[in-house]
C-alpha cells in the first residue's frame, strides 16, 4: 500500500530541497528552478504532485532512479537520466528514493509546446524522455558535471535561449500568462469572474478558451480551478481548518473540500 504524501511547497525549508527562481528574461518562461538530493541512507519519502498547468523538465544527476504514481495506477513510472512530465489534471505521488539527486525545471504553462514545437495536448497527462524530444542540445552529461545548483541553472539557460528566440507564438502566450496572473486570487464574485478579466485584456472568453486549448492544453477555468485549490492548500497546511475560505473563492470549508475531491480525488486532509 502506497504511503499518504505529503505537499511541498515553494518555501519549504527542507534540507534535501532546494529552489530558485529565475532573473529576466528567464522569468518569462521557467517558474522556478528546484533541487532535490537526499541522503544514501534516509528513507523513502512521498510528495503529492497536484494537477497542474505546469510542465515539468527533470534531469537526474546520478544513477537512483525516482518514481511516479498516478492516481489509481497500480504501477509506477520510472525515471532516470533526462524526461519532461506534461502538465496534468490527475493527481500523482512522487516517490523519492534515498540517494537520489535530480535537478528540475519548472516551465511557465505553455512554454513546453513552443520549446519542443509540439501540441499542448501532447503534453497532458503524459511523460517522455526528453532525449526524443531535445535531440541536439540535451545538456544531461554537462548538468550531471556542474558542481553547483547554480551552475546547472545557468547551464540550462544557455540552451534555452537557443531554443526561444523570437517565436512568433509568444506574444499570444504573454497575454495568457497576464490572465492567469489573476486566477491566483480570483474569488469568481462580481467583478472577478473570468470572463469580464478577458474583457479587461481585451479579449473575448471564446478567444481566450481557444488559446488556452491550443497553446496550455486545458481551459481556463480549469486553469483557475487548480490554481486556486494550490493556494487554498497552501494556506490550509499553514492554518489548518481555521483559514480563510473566501480568500480563495470558497463560500466555506465544504466548499473547498468538495472542490478538492474532485479535483483530486482527495479531501484536503490527505494531500497536505
Amino acid at each position: 500500500m502506497l504511503k499518504r504524501g505529503q505537499l511541498l511547497t515553494e518555501d519549504a525549508k527542507d534540507h534535501f530541497f532546494k529552489i530558485a527562481y529565475p532573473a529576466a528574461p528567464f522569468e518569462e518562461y521557467v517558474d522556478y528552478y528546484f533541487e532535490i538530493s537526499t541522503h544514501p541512507h534516509a528513507a523513502d519519502f512521498y510528495i503529492n504532485g497536484l494537477p497542474s498547468s505546469n510542465t515539468l523538465i527533470a534531469f537526474n544527476l546520478n544513477e537512483q532512479s525516482w518514481y511516479s504514481l498516478k492516481d489509481g495506477s497500480e504501477t509506477p513510472a520510472v525515471f532516470s537520466h533526462a524526461h519532461l512530465l506534461g502538465h496534468t489534471s490527475v493527481l500523482h505521488t512522487g516517490i523519492y528514493t534515498r540517494g537520489m539527486h535530480t535537478f528540475f525545471v519548472k516551465l511557465r504553462p505553455g512554454i513546453a509546446t513552443l520549446l519542443f514545437r509540439e501540441e499542448a495536448t501532447s503534453f497532458v497527462n503524459t511523460h517522455a524522455d526528453l532525449s526524443c524530444l531535445w535531440k541536439k542540445e540535451l545538456p544531461l552529461e554537462q548538468l550531471m558535471e556542474a558542481g553547483s545548483f547554480r551552475e546547472r541553472i545557468l547551464l540550462f539557460q544557455q540552451v534555452l535561449l537557443k531554443r526561444l528566440v523570437n517565436d512568433r507564438h509568444y506574444l499570444k502566450l504573454q497575454r495568457l500568462h497576464q490572465l492567469m496572473k489573476s486566477f491566483h486570487f480570483l474569488q469568481l464574485k462580481g467583478e472577478k469572474e473570468i470572463e469580464k478579466i478577458c474583457q479587461a485584456n481585451w479579449i473575448s472568453y471564446a478567444s481566450a478558451r481557444r488559446d488556452f486549448l491550443r497553446y496550455i492544453g486545458f481551459t481556463p477555468k480549469y486553469c483557475q480551478r487548480i490554481s486556486r485549490l494550490k493556494q487554498a492548500l497552501i494556506a490550509y497546511k499553514k492554518h489548518g481548518y481555521h483559514f480563510y475560505c473566501e480568500d480563495f473563492g470558497y463560500t466555506d470549508f465544504s466548499h473547498f473540500a468538495k472542490d478538492s475531491r474532485q479535483i483530486t480525488g482527495r479531501p484536503p486532509s490527505l494531500l497536505v
